[in-house]
């Protein structure tokens, strides 16, 4: 292909400047064109005047924007529930796909994403930025041939804390459903952590698109904050070759760390994170690698899926892996039907007015002894903590189970 690459932003407020960064800066290094933006409150765009100086037509609506005009790739990163409707809308309008992490809200929309793009003959990506940075996939290859020995247990701690203006920020943060009745799903787990359960599974993927696919899950959710939804997940999973995945994530905590893990292999340990910027393997003889820092290459998956437009190269990333994560967290979600609500004594609101903390006392000891340990909360004795069921994944299909 030797014309530009046509390229229609949709969403180019929150993490959309990014997208909107990297193509105002990089659009004619990497042969690209906007040929439009779709988002009905664009002035959310910190480089707004820039792209109405080139131009660039503005639309409310993908379909209004189809309507009249063409792209071969749509970069979509609006609120979750909206992810599938709108990959599916740019599909079936011939344009291949980069949508922001997550998937969705529930596994059945990777089958129906699956579905709309085998019909159209194009890809659609899921922007897990580590899917497609350097370090995680040199880390994944040797996975893969078998240079670490045999997955053991892998764990992560997350530990972000979120502030009253952050669930305020919009009507649906923190929230299971919209006002229409659509899942959400907005938690931790399905946003701004979600990368980081993500990665476990798709280090562990058989092959370079794809994820481990999850047997079974037990959870513990957990609420401070005044939202539908958790602020804090845990998670056991469970896979069929017996290696144990762990997942420590919280909003509701008053000192941020992570995101940091240890994934624990036959011949060796890989660690990330708890002061260290790149990712370094242990192994078993005294030897290490240092793998790199996986935060280093964030706009790779836009221009690894320009390059993919035109046939040079691969999706590291698409829902058949990205899904994995989707399927755990519908798991959780199943697990703990009903989010456990912290005591009104447990919480404190830390910080200056309008930006306060909702914080749950002797939370973050627990989450952090628990991923320390490979334990939960409630196998750790806190009088707060509840276990919740475990949940079969091996066969499930779609959320919630029975509907």
């Amino acid at each position: 292909m030797n014309q530009p690459v046509r390229f229609v932003l949709v969403a180019v407020g929150g993490y959309g400047n990014t997208y909107a960064n990297a193509m105002l800066d990089g659009a004619a290094e990497h042969g690209c064109q906007i040929v439009g933006v779709v988002d009905p409150f664009a002035e959310g765009c910190r480089r707004l005047d820039e792209l109405k100086a080139l131009g660039v037509p503005f639309y409310d609506d993908l379909d209004a924007f189809y309507a009249e005009n063409e792209a071969d790739l749509a970069a979509i990163a609006s609120p979750i529930h909206l992810h599938t409707p709108q990959t599916c809308t740019a599909l079936r309008n011939g344009s291949s796909v980069l949508c922001e992490k997550p998937l969705g809200a529930t596994y059945q929309e990777a089958a129906e994403i699956i579905e709309t793009r085998d019909r159209a003959g194009k890809f659609a990506a899921t922007g897990y930025q580590w899917s497609f940075s350097e370090a995680i996939l040199a880390l994944k290859g040797d996975i893969l041939a078998g240079r670490l020995g045999a997955p053991k247990r892998l764990r992560t701690l997350v530990l972000w804390p979120r502030n009253a203006q952050y669930y305020g920020r919009n009507s649906w943060a923190g929230m299971q459903k919209d006002p229409q009745g659509n899942w959400i799903l907005d938690s931790p787990v399905n946003n701004a952590t979600a990368h980081y359960l993500h990665n476990m599974l798709f280090v562990l993927g058989n092959a370079v698109d794809r994820a481990a696919h999850p047997l079974a899950v037990t959870s513990e959710l957990y609420r401070a904050n005044a939202i539908t939804n958790y602020d804090t997940g845990v998670a056991r999973v469970a896979l069929a070759d017996g290696t144990e995945v762990l997942f420590y994530a919280s909003h509701a905590v008053e000192h941020q760390r992570g995101p940091e893990f240890i994934y624990e292999f036959g011949n060796a340990t890989v660690r990330y994170g708890a002061g260290s910027k790149t990712i370094v393997a242990e192994f078993a003889d005294g030897t290490t690698k240092d793998y790199g820092d996986p935060q280093g290459n964030i706009p790779n998956k836009l221009w690894d899926s320009v390059a993919a437009v035109r046939g040079e190269g691969t999706i590291s990333c698409g829902p058949e892996a990205a899904s994995m994560q989707t399927l755990v967290m519908n798991g959780m979600q199943e697990s703990v039907p009903e989010i456990t609500q912290f005591p009104a004594e447990q919480v404190t609101q830390v910080g200056e007015e309008g930006r306060t903390v909702a914080v749950a006392s002797g939370l973050e000891e627990a989450l952090i002894e628990g991923y320390e340990s490979g334990q939960l909360p409630s196998e750790l004795g806190y009088s707060w903590a509840k276990a919740g069921d475990t949940v079969d994944l091996s066969s499930y299909t779609r959320f919630p189970q029975g509907n």
